[in-house]
This record gives C-alpha cells, structure tokens and sequence, in this order.
C-alpha cells in the first residue's frame, strides 16, 4: 500500500514538473508581499496593529494562485495546447501568463506598501527612468 500510494504520487509530482518554476516565483511574490505588509503593519501601527489574521491570509491566497497556476498548466496541456500551438510558439503561454498576472499583483501590492510608509512610488520612478532612458537613446541615435 506504501510503495503504491508513493508510485501515484511520484507520479502526479512529474506531471507537475514543468510548472514547478513558476508556482515558485508566485510562492517568492507571495512572501515578499507579505514581508512587506508586516513591516507596514509595524510602521504605521506599531506591533498592536499586526493582526494574525491578516497574516493567515497569505495561506489562502497562496493557494488559491498556486491552485490557478496548476489549473491552467493542466488545461493547457492536456485540452488546449495543440489549438494554442497552430497560433501562439510559446509553450505553455497561458500558465506563464497566469503566473505573471500573479506575480504583477504582488508587485503591486509590495508597491502600495512601499508608498504608504517611505511615500515613495517605485513602479512610478522606474516608468519614470525607463521613459527618461529611451528619450535619452533615441536623442544619441
């Protein structure tokens, strides 16, 4: 009964393999984001405005994208990937959007909590040097 319930899952884990990657980056999203919320919680409320509630909805949502993320590699390879393929060489292009939309959240998220405390935008400041840069490339061509 062991080695048959360790074959099944050693099994399921190598169909799972290819989306590994990217359930890591959101799970990496994910703990920054939180890493940051706490360090908001403290610095505008001190540790009495650190909740734990808050913090275990983290577990929720990181299944939840985890959850999305395997879902979509699942459909994408076994149901939609040879109609995707005649339009899009990309493999497994809807997983790794998926995942990116994850990840952007977080990105975002992790932003608003940077700007609450310092008052300072980072996505704002790199669309900021990125269109400085470009007009600076295109004066020197």
């Amino acid at each position: 009964m062991k080695n048959s319930l360790f074959i099944l899952t050693a099994s399921f884990l190598t169909i799972l393999a290819p989306v590994q990657p990217m359930v890591l980056i959101a799970i990496l999203a994910i703990f920054i984001d939180t890493i940051f919320g706490v360090w908001r919680s403290v610095k505008k409320g001190g540790w009495q405005a650190f909740k734990s509630r808050r913090l275990s909805d983290t577990m929720g949502k990181s299944l939840l994208y985890c959850g999305g993320i395997v879902f979509t590699f699942l459909i994408e390879k076994y149901i939609a990937g040879d109609i995707i393929a005649h339009f899009i060489a990309v493999e497994l292009i809807m997983t790794k959007f998926v995942a990116f939309f994850c990840v952007i959240v977080e990105v975002k998220s992790i932003n608003e909590s940077y700007e609450s405390v310092t008052g300072k935008n980072i996505l704002a400041a790199m669309r900021k040097f990125v269109t400085r840069s470009k007009a600076e490339l295109d004066n020197w061509k």
